[in-house]
């Protein structure tokens, strides 16, 4: 059917390739890159955004890894402030988790993400320690109307 809106999906960018491990309450900054609405995703507003990650021990099933945004550039050259507890800047969305010490993929889907952001996992409540070695990606997508 011509016409009717349809996903469309911009490239993937890996935000973390290989995070150090973080224990429950805290929160880590996925350094390896930041994310452009403009640059990197076509101007498209949203995206999907891909966690792996692994525990030592089995986390409290249910919880969740909160994923967070830090605008940066937001006046001129000015960031926001960096998450901490308390101050989480932007709230992305979370990755549920499982109670199992095997690798876990999970998806979060991010709506009217900032023009331009660093991206931080909070490990809120799961229990447990993220072990080292975990990833970040994020997939810029939007609507289109299809052919």
């Amino acid at each position: 059917m011509a016409g009717e809106a349809i996903y469309k999906y911009g490239t993937q960018k890996t935000l973390e390739a290989n995070g150090g491990s973080f224990t429950n309450g805290t929160i880590v900054q996925a350094n390896d890159a930041t994310y452009s609405v403009v640059s990197d995703g076509a101007y498209y507003p949203d995206a999907e955004f891909v966690a792996s990650f692994t525990y030592g021990t089995g986390p409290t099933e249910g919880t969740a890894l909160v994923l967070l945004a830090r605008p940066i550039n937001i006046d001129s050259t000015n960031d926001a402030e960096v998450p901490e507890a308390g101050l989480p800047q932007v709230f992305v969305g979370s990755f549920v988790v499982n109670n199992v010490t095997t690798l876990q993929y999970q998806l979060c889907v991010g709506y009217n993400l900032p023009k331009e952001a660093e991206y931080y996992l909070y490990n809120a409540s799961t229990g447990q320690t993220v072990s080292a070695g975990w990833t970040l990606k994020v997939t810029p997508r939007t609507y289109a109307p299809a052919a």
